[in-house]
């Protein structure tokens, strides 16, 4: 017999809604490579405080364990040998974390092929039953990975304060698939002293520091205060 959400969150020491309502969905996109998805979305988890679950679907490998102080399990591939996704599978490859939990989708890249169309969406689905927040990165807004964003609250567009262009390019396809653009959270990041100075100089810029106080999480508060959760009924 499969473990019902109960179960699971009991398993997992979370507190699954009594009226069995989703939580909330912040999907994180980057617009180009190296944008800094995942330190963003760990920001996000972290600051929300409370019951949170961080799903790394950057299909190509992503760095979110690493940065979290987590080692690879034995034997661990993630979504690759999973057929139905549901509480038992999430239970099985979620992690606890200082935040709440921790589900990495492909921990070994090499088998990311495995992993069915469809998966990585049903799985957000699975732990918005659990959480009360999920934040999922999605590395670049194409591809399986980026199946979440149809289904997110808010989603958290990422670039370097130098690349507007490829924001632009990323925030229409990210339309064109179906996003609305009025959820879409722009995060433009300053790794370097070039891109400082330029977030400083330009005044219709406003550079986010995901790794300083609350700034990205209060962003995607102050959206989702003003336009409410998505009717998914």
């Amino acid at each position: 017999m499969r473990p019902d959400v109960r179960t699971v969150a009991a398993e997992l020491g979370l507190q699954p809604d009594e009226r069995s309502r989703r939580g909330r969905l912040v999907c994180v996109a980057g617009a180009h490579g190296g944008a800094g998805t995942t330190r963003a979305a760990i920001a996000i988890a972290r600051d929300a405080a409370h019951d949170a679950c961080l799903v790394d679907a950057d299909l190509s490998g992503g760095d979110a364990r690493e940065l979290l102080g987590l080692t690879l399990r034995p034997g661990d591939v993630g979504l690759a040998a999973v057929s139905e996704v549901d509480a038992s599978a999430f239970t099985h490859g979620a992690r606890r974390t200082a935040f709440g939990t921790v589900f990495e989708v492909s921990p070994r890249p090499e088998l990311a092929w495995l992993i069915r169309d469809g998966a990585v969406r049903e799985l957000a689905r699975t732990a918005m039953r659990l959480c009360s927040l999920v934040v999922v990165d999605a590395g670049r807004p194409t591809g399986p990975s980026c199946e979440p964003a149809l289904d997110a609250d808010i989603v958290v567009l990422v670039w370097h304060a130098n690349r507007r262009d490829a924001a632009e390019r990323a925030r229409h396809r990210l339309v064109r698939a179906g996003v609305d653009d009025r959820r879409i959270v722009d995060c433009a990041t300053a790794p370097s002293l070039f891109e400082r100075v330029l977030g400083r100089v330009r005044r219709d810029i406003s550079v986010v520091d995901v790794e300083r106080d609350d700034q990205l999480l209060v962003l995607v508060e102050g959206r989702l205060a003003a336009l409410g959760p998505r009717d998914r009924t």
